[in-house]
């Protein structure tokens, strides 16, 4: 009996000790917030960017290709609260042939964080840039969604390939970025890669965009071939 009462004692020790372990780890990771990542949208007003676009269109029917090299600025105008009552940013974007020109309007898009999605509206079709919470990974364990889900485009599943990555492009390091693929179709007659990388506080600082018609030997036929690459940011806007 001395011995059932003992062990019975420590029974009641270990069970005590399990439940005060769970309250307390309950506690921790509810009193954690959540990582989100939504600082890679870069969606502060005033920031502002400037990128090296590198562009090549193969016309099939001129016959001709043709390259082009010119710089775009983006910058974060402010908040207005759009035709739906939520808070949007304007893209207020603007284009110049070389860093010695001026720069010329270009076109007006907007952005909104919208509860778990970064939404990007360009050319008035609207995309899903980034989906949170990020998290980095394959399969199932990596952030994944359709990136036109806000639009009447075909499904077209967007993924996180990194998060908080260390990368130098532009001349400058940044020390957490984000790779997102978007599209990586290959056949013999044809190519579509798309992807994009942000940067932490900063947002886009690069996109791939290539979409190539192709003969079975290779001959491009026709498409785009294009990319955008940080070549200066801050927050106010440049002279």
């Amino acid at each position: 009996m001395p011995q059932t009462g003992l062990f019975n004692k420590y029974c009641r020790i270990i069970l005590l000790f399990s439940m005060v372990f769970s309250i307390y780890s309950c506690e921790t990771s509810e009193g954690e917030p959540a990582y989100l990542g939504t600082e890679y949208f870069g969606h502060a007003p005033g920031k502002w960017v400037i990128y090296n676009v590198d562009s090549t269109v193969y016309d099939d029917f001129l016959g001709e290709v043709f390259h082009y090299n010119y710089q775009v600025m983006e910058v974060n105008a402010g908040f207005y609260n759009d035709s739906e009552g939520d808070e949007s940013m304007r893209l207020e974007r603007f284009w110049r042939p070389g860093e010695n020109d001026s720069w010329r309007i270009k076109n007006v898009w907007s952005s909104r964080i919208l509860r778990s999605k970064a939404l990007k509206t360009e050319e008035n079709i609207t995309y899903i840039k980034l989906a949170f919470p990020l998290r980095s990974g394959q399969g199932v364990a990596g952030s994944s969604w359709d990136g036109n889900a806000f639009n009447n485009k075909p499904e077209q599943i967007y993924r996180l390939l990194s998060l908080h990555e260390t990368l130098e492009l532009g001349g400058h390091n940044f020390d957490s970025t984000a790779r997102v693929m978007q599209k990586d179709f290959v056949t013999l007659i044809g190519e579509e890669l798309q992807y994009e990388i942000f940067a932490r506080n900063i947002g886009m600082i690069y996109k791939r965009y290539v979409d190539l018609s192709k003969e079975v030997d290779g001959t491009i036929v026709r498409g785009v071939d294009y990319t955008y690459e940080i070549a200066d940011f801050g927050m106010q806007e440049p002279d």
